[in-house]
C-alpha cells in the first residue's frame, strides 16, 4: 500500500473576478482565464449581414431614383439646342414648350408631329410666369371665357379652344388660342415684357385647333426655359 504524501500538497487560493479573470494569491501571478467562454462570433456575422442589406437597399434606391429622374425630365435645353426635339420622348404623345425659344413641339413618340411659334407668360411677375415643369392635360373644352386678374390688370378673354394642365394659388394655366393677337406677335413677344401672356401658352388659332384635335386627356407636357 502506498501512502499518500499529504505534506506535498499545496493549497492555492484563487481570487476570481466576476468576468473569470483573477490572480494566484500564493504567487501573485495572473490567473489564466480558462473558464471563460469565447465570445460568440455571430455578432460579427450579424453586423456583416446588416451592412450587406443596407448596401443592397441603397443600391436599389439609387437605381430607382435614377430611373425616375430620367423619365421625369422629358426634355432639356441640350436636346432643344441640338435639334433633337422629340428624340428623348418616352411617351406616345408629348408637347414640349420652350419659353426662351417661344416655340412649341408636338411629338408622336420620338417623331415630330407639329411645331409652332407661341407666346408665354410674363417672367417678371410670379403670378404671370409660365410654370416650368412636367404636366398633363386634364381637360379639353371649347368656347370658353377666361377671366382673371393680377396686381396690375384684369382680363376677360373668349377662346375657342382651352386645354388646362395646371391649377395653383394663382389660378389655372393651359393652352388656348389668342385671336386678339396679330399673327406676327407669335414667336416675337418677349416673355420678359408686359406684352407676354398671364401665364397661359397662347397659340395661333390654327395651332390651337390642331393641338385640341391631336392631344388627349393625360397628354404629357414638358415646359422648359
Amino acid at each position: 500500500m502506498v501512502k499518500k504524501d499529504t505534506k506535498s500538497r499545496q493549497t492555492i487560493q484563487v481570487y476570481r473576478y466576476s468576468d473569470g479573470s483573477g490572480y494566484n494569491r500564493a504567487s501573485n501571478a495572473p490567473l489564466k482565464n480558462h473558464n471563460i467562454r469565447r465570445k460568440i462570433p455571430y455578432v460579427r456575422h450579424i453586423l456583416f449581414l446588416v451592412s450587406l442589406v443596407l448596401i443592397i437597399i441603397f443600391a436599389i434606391t439609387y437605381i430607382s431614383n435614377t430611373q425616375n429622374s430620367s423619365t421625369s425630365i422629358l426634355i432639356t435645353n441640350t436636346n432643344i439646342s441640338s435639334g433633337k426635339y422629340c428624340k428623348s420622348n418616352i411617351y406616345s404623345k408629348l408637347i414640349i414648350v420652350s419659353i426662351n425659344r417661344r416655340h412649341l413641339w408636338a411629338c408622336n413618340e420620338s417623331s415630330l408631329a407639329y411645331d409652332s411659334t407661341i407666346i408665354t407668360g410674363n417672367e417678371n411677375l410670379s403670378s404671370d410666369a409660365t410654370p416650368i415643369g412636367n404636366y398633363k392635360i386634364y381637360n379639353k373644352l371649347t368656347s370658353q371665357d377666361l377671366i382673371g386678374s393680377n396686381s396690375t390688370t384684369s382680363w376677360n378673354d373668349h377662346v375657342n379652344y382651352w386645354l388646362p394642365f395646371l391649377q395653383n394659388q394663382y389660378g389655372e394655366y393651359g393652352f388656348h388660342d389668342a385671336t386678339w393677337r396679330n399673327s406676327n406677335e407669335f414667336g416675337n413677344v418677349s416673355p420678359y415684357t408686359s406684352q407676354a401672356s398671364h401665364g397661359c401658352i397662347e397659340l395661333p388659332l390654327t395651332t390651337a385647333a390642331w393641338i385640341y384635335n391631336w392631344a388627349s386627356i393625360d397628354t404629357n407636357i414638358s415646359i422648359i426655359k
